[in-house]
């Protein structure tokens, strides 16, 4: 679905008997004109967005960071990253710099990474297997890493995780105690980012694990999903890579002892 049809919706009528096209409405429908070689500029980029009502269109407006075949990275004023599926992109201008607001960070480079914050669920089957989910950084790796993303506009930590479960995984269930924390400094299509991140377990009774090749995920850059074990995870080898390193001992520790008394720094 388009977020102006065909052009021709609006009030009043032409001497045709047809409506007229609203002009300012179909020049943002449809202007493409950003592209690759526009990172580092200011952009407008409107996007078809579907919350579970079908498409919409959403507008993202700041720093182009990234563009290539298989994602749009774009940080806005607030700082926050915005990573979008270039294929969803249905209109882009570039836009000047906004006299009365303040320009959106600068950063994305080792020595300046951007910051963000993020949210994960630790989902474990009845037989103690987690699902993890493969996202391609660009470099020939797959790093396997808990369902979960970043922080939308005025979400908490325990919002977004609940969200990335609905729209990853396809279950919404209750959400478990906060268990583990981590900052990584990880590089996405070029762009580095300093994340913050907080792990929700959720634990799934029998039959209620969903099929890992049938999950409804579709965020730029993943690859997929599975479910791990404990000997699975220690055995990973490249080009695999699992995001905490240490997720196989922590895992370890948590079913060993159970949920701790307050969230353990499962490091990088």
């Amino acid at each position: 679905m388009s977020a102006g049809g065909d052009g021709a919706a609006g009030g009043g009528t032409d001497r045709d008997g047809d409506a007229p096209p609203r002009i300012d409405a179909g020049r943002v429908r449809y202007r493409r004109e950003v592209g690759p070689e526009h990172v580092g500029r200011r952009v407008s980029l409107r996007s078809l967005v579907d919350d579970g009502e079908g498409p919409r269109p959403t507008d993202r407006v700041g720093r182009l960071l990234a563009w290539d075949d298989d994602a749009v990275l774009v940080v806005d004023g607030t700082g926050f990253v915005h990573v979008l599926d270039p294929t969803t992109v249905v209109a882009s201008r570039l836009v000047p710099p906004h006299p009365r607001v303040p320009p959106e960070p600068e950063g994305g480079t080792p020595d300046r990474p951007l910051p963000r914050e993020g949210a994960r669920v630790l989902l474990l089957d009845d037989r103690d297997r987690v699902l993890l989910i493969a996202h391609l950084p660009g470099d020939g790796r797959r790093v396997w890493t808990a369902p979960g993303g970043g922080l939308d506009a005025g979400e908490d930590h325990a919002a977004a995780a609940a969200r990335e479960l609905r729209e990853e995984v396809g279950i919404d269930v209750p959400l478990g105690p906060w268990v583990w924390e981590r900052t990584a400094a990880f590089t996405f299509r070029g762009v580095r980012i300093a994340q913050h991140e907080r792990w929700f377990l959720v634990r799934l009774g029998p039959g209620e694990a969903p099929d890992a090749d049938a999950l409804p995920i579709a965020d730029p850059g993943t690859a997929g999903g599975r479910w791990w074990s404990g000997a699975d995870l220690r055995a990973a080898a490249a080009p695999d890579v699992l995001a905490p390193a240490a997720l196989p001992e922590a895992l370890d520790a948590l079913l060993r002892d159970g949920p701790p008394a307050a969230p353990v720094d499962v490091g990088v």
